[in-house]
């Protein structure tokens, strides 16, 4: 038996993009219609050490029968790397064949973690947003802004980009990025003036604290939160932002349950209840209406889950077996 493995480099050169769009709204519509399993992680951590920030493994199973397949992203969760200058997170997905259980694919999840995200972004934001929406404001200036302005620039028309980081040095590096592909991004003066200015506003940033201020959000703003890990310690928008949304949507109501900490503060603030939260796929298959008027306040809330993980991997193992990309590995004869 032959298992395909590929590289982060290898998934950026293989990955097409309405292919995985496609990808992952299947995988949604799969979701809210019960015909695929996400079950919310159980996190594994060392008993002896009670801190918020100790490291943690988090495995994240998904199961699509439409493809026949089921999937194991193992999560390496380690906030203190950080300090260290190494990534704080690390991971690989495992896919097998539901038939056969056979491991048909090793996905190094760098990359695939990254894009995924990015382009279910794009995916709520498509969704969800005013089709007229033509600003769109970053905090957070590290790969995954520069990734999440590509994605949301093939699903809207974009007039500016600003961009805005705690590091100035951070933001002037991601903006010259961006100008390089082609977007017109400018450096914002405050974390403010970057939100008063949007149409849609991507949160990008691993902070324990909220950094947008309710009375910034002006009508028909659609914000997507999706920098926070998933821990419950981290919180990108106060529970007022919640309170002030017409539809709060999540990519999994069992999994934001569990791991959103903006999910978890605003219910317990009373801002949200349970019963108003929204799975993207019951918004994308029309069980549940997103935007319902331009002045709708939108909220998409995500911390990632296996499913997506699941549909982007086999979209990349696809294109590369068409390739003749990967390395394949013999691991059982």
């Amino acid at each position: 038996m032959a298992t395909r493995t590929l590289t982060s480099g290898e998934v950026e050169r293989l990955v097409d993009w309405d292919g995985l769009l496609d990808a992952l709204e299947r995988a949604h519509r799969g979701l809210a219609t019960g015909l695929a399993v996400q079950p919310a992680p159980s996190p594994l951590r060392d008993p002896a050490d009670r801190t918020v920030d100790g490291p943690a493994v988090v495995p994240m199973t998904s199961f699509a029968p439409a493809l026949g397949l089921f999937a194991m992203k193992l999560l390496a969760d380690a906030p203190r790397n950080r300090e260290l200058g190494l990534p704080a997170q690390r991971s690989t997905v495992s896919v097998f064949s539901a038939d056969t259980g056979e491991c048909v694919g090793l996905v190094d999840g760098r990359s695939l973690t990254r894009i995924r995200t990015a382009a279910a972004t794009a995916l709520a934001t498509r969704a969800l947003a005013r089709p007229d929406a033509r600003v769109l404001a970053l905090l957070g200036a590290g790969a995954l802004a520069v990734e999440h302005a590509a994605a949301i620039a093939r699903v809207l028309d974009l007039d500016a980009v600003p961009v805005w980081s705690r590091s100035p040095e951070r933001a002037a590096q991601t903006v010259a990025a961006l100008r390089d592909a082609g977007l017109p991004a400018r450096v914002a003066a405050s974390a403010e003036a970057a939100v008063r200015d949007a149409d849609v506003l991507c949160t990008l940033t691993p902070s324990a604290a909220p950094i947008v201020e309710p009375d910034w959000i002006r009508r028909g703003l659609h914000v997507n939160a999706v920098g926070s890990p998933p821990r419950p310690i981290y919180s990108e928008l106060p529970p007022a932002v919640f309170a002030a949304a017409d539809r709060v949507v999540v990519d999994s109501r069992a999994v934001a349950l569990a791991d959103s900490g903006n999910v978890r503060n605003a219910l317990a603030a009373g801002a949200v209840a349970e019963g108003d939260l929204v799975e993207l796929g019951e918004v994308l298959e029309g069980l549940v209406p997103g935007r319902t008027a331009p002045g709708d306040v939108t909220v998409f809330n995500s911390v990632g889950i296996g499913l997506q993980d699941l549909a982007a991997a086999d979209h990349v193992l696809r294109r590369a077996a068409e390739a003749g990309a990967g390395t394949m590995v013999t691991i059982r004869e």
